[in-house]
């Protein structure tokens, strides 16, 4: 038998595909406040959110004869017809939220727009309002949630602990404060402050409130824009590498997003400079026509579709390859590396020590922990004031790192130490550069871009050389004869699992050539197919031992011709294995060292 589910059941399950735990309210709620232009949020938890989520703005308000109409489902002040979804501009727009979020919890609405007399209080649990009267309060919302899932214990009961839901929660309003460097926000766990950045549109400051000032170490800053794209934020310079993507913060258009193009651009944006396992560090806003991309494919708003995914994709490891061609990307020797009886101390150490909601949180951290809650109508007042203050006074935020474009032109070349380093110095910095790491560079990049040449560019033997393989390598030839050739060798089975070789790479001279090939061939004894574009690139790269190694004699000559050649690299910086060809160290460093400063 069919029949229509009864309102307080439809309403609980409408309700979970919106709201799974309390960070789901935290996210929601925040997103409101931001689309009613608040210039200050709060955001109090305790017990992991699961009994009490209170989330304090200083924005519009709402109008006290639509208070109550807020909480109806599907009832929204973004969307007026079916036109406005192709160009979505608020991070709320399905009136979701706060039907969802009453249907399962206890709710308290206290709002206040600026030309009423008074505010608005409603009171609503379950759905089901009971109380909708008259408060004095400053202007402003203030939503306070409590005993989620109180009616639904079976899904309570699958809530993780406090403090795995208080660490989601954490992260969320973390990562939306960097999406909102302009907006003040503070974060409150069991009556504690955890964070709070001032809200002056720096996103750098915002990083260190949040993460701390060795997170703001090594971090080069992205700045890109093209066909009404624009791209800003931070990438960690590939010597700070991270074990996982959880420091990958991507948002568009003011939305903290889940995106696989996203992630992928940033990738292969430090294709090659990195280790694999290893990941950037990255924290990216990207702004961009809203009728590019529908934001309308997930209950939570947490992933997005792009109407052009490569050309996404491209101008973003555009943009993340532009940002790493610069000296700071380099990998640095420090004073502390070397001797730890000074503590360095980096101008990213010194922005913090400069920033008073850094001071905040640090000293809020060596308190001990208040149970006392924090007076509503103070803080209100506070946010109300602090707007107005803002209004009236300029405040100068701290210039961001200065980053200067790597030329070659500008080194000095000075010999080699060991046989292996080669040195060099510009203005401002001592550089090693590790010829063996070089010359692979140098070695992968002709062989690509000889396999991706049309016209293969081959030198013919006067002698012949025969080469020696496998029997299984043998018996595979055809899956691998034609990539070979693609190289720029001409090769024929010559018997007895013997091939023999009358043209050679024109880049090559006889032993490399030779020496390739016999890595080349140890390498696909166990994986022979090649059909895969990604597999030959990867097995080129692993066969780049023939380049020069380390405690090879080389000629000033033959230094200037390594580094003109690297010089003229896609990817200069790191050899195809990921190890850095450069390590720099700057004149400030070694006179610490030698305590010259």
């Amino acid at each position: 038998m069919i029949r229509v589910l009864d309102k307080n059941i439809a309403d609980k399950i409408a309700a979970g595909e919106v709201i799974d735990r309390p960070v789901s309210i935290i996210k929601e709620l925040i997103e409101n406040s931001l689309d009613a232009d608040a210039s200050a949020i709060t955001v109090e938890i305790k017990n992991g959110g699961k009994s009490y989520i209170r989330i304090t703005d200083n924005g519009c308000g709402i109008e006290a004869d639509q208070a109550e109409l807020a909480f109806r489902r599907h009832a929204t002040s973004k969307i007026t017809c079916e036109r406005d979804l192709d160009s979505i501009k608020t991070l709320g727009f399905r009136g979701e939220a706060l039907a969802s979020i009453s249907a399962v919890s206890r709710v308290e609405l206290i709002t206040k727009t600026a030309d009423s007399k008074a505010g608005r209080r409603v009171v609503i649990e379950g759905g089901e309002i009971l109380e909708n009267s008259s408060i004095g309060c400053p202007d402003g919302t203030t939503v306070t949630v409590r005993d989620l899932f109180y009616n639904v214990p079976a899904r309570r009961k699958f809530l993780a602990s406090d403090n795995s839901e208080a660490r989601r929660i954490l992260d969320v309003v973390s990562r939306i404060s960097l999406a909102y460097s302009d907006v003040k926000m503070t974060m409150i766990n069991n009556g504690r402050i955890v964070f709070a950045t001032q809200g002056k549109g720096n996103i750098l400051n915002n990083i260190l409130a949040v993460y701390g000032s060795d997170m703001g170490r090594d971090l080069l800053p992205v700045d890109a824009s093209g066909n009404g794209f624009v791209l800003k934020g931070f990438i960690s310079a590939p010597s700070n590498s991270a074990p996982s993507r959880s420091r990958q913060i991507f948002c568009i258009n003011g939305r903290i997003v889940v995106s696989k193009v996203m992630e992928q651009a940033l990738e292969d944006g430090y294709k090659e400079k990195l280790f694999q396992g290893r990941f950037p560090i990255a924290f990216l806003f990207l702004s961009m026509p809203p009728e590019k991309l529908d934001v309308n494919v997930h209950p939570a708003k947490k992933e997005i579709r792009f109407d052009d995914s490569f050309e996404i994709h491209d101008f973003i490891k555009n943009a993340v390859r532009q940002a790493l061609n610069v000296k700071e990307a380099l990998p640095q020797i420090r004073e502390k590396n070397i001797d730890h009886v000074a503590e360095e101390i980096s101008p990213y150490t010194e922005q913090i020590k400069s920033d008073p909601a850094a001071k905040a949180v640090t000293s809020n951290a060596e308190k001990s922990e208040q149970t006392e809650q924090v007076d509503i109508i103070n803080l209100l007042s506070g946010m109300r004031r602090e707007k107005q203050l803002e209004k009236e006074e300029y405040a100068i935020a701290p210039a961001e790192p200065e980053t200067r474009y790597f030329d070659f032109d500008d080194l000095d070349y000075m010999g080699a130490v060991f046989n292996t380093y080669i040195t060099a110095a510009d203005a401002d910095s001592f550089y090693l550069i590790d010829q063996h790491a070089a010359h692979e560079r140098i070695f992968y990049e002709k062989l690509l871009d000889e396999y991706n040449r049309e016209e293969k560019l081959s030198q013919q033997l006067l002698i012949p050389i025969t080469v020696p393989v496998s029997a299984v390598v043998a018996s595979t030839e055809d899956s691998w004869l034609r990539e070979l050739t693609g190289l720029g060798y001409s090769m024929e089975f010559f018997g007895n699992n013997t091939y023999i070789v009358r043209e050679i790479p024109a880049f090559m001279d006889m032993s490399e050539a030779e020496d390739f090939l016999l890595d080349f061939f140890r390498e696909i004894e166990d994986k022979p197919d090649l059909t895969n574009k990604r597999t030959l690139e990867r097995i080129i790269m692993r066969s780049c031992k023939s380049a020069v190694k380390g405690g090879d004699f080389l000629t000033d000559q033959e230094i200037q011709a390594l580094i003109k050649d690297l010089s003229g690299c896609v990817n200069p910086f790191s050899c195809p294995h990921g190890r850095p060809t450069f390590i720099r160290m700057t004149k400030k460093e070694i006179e610490k060292l030698f305590k010259r400063v």
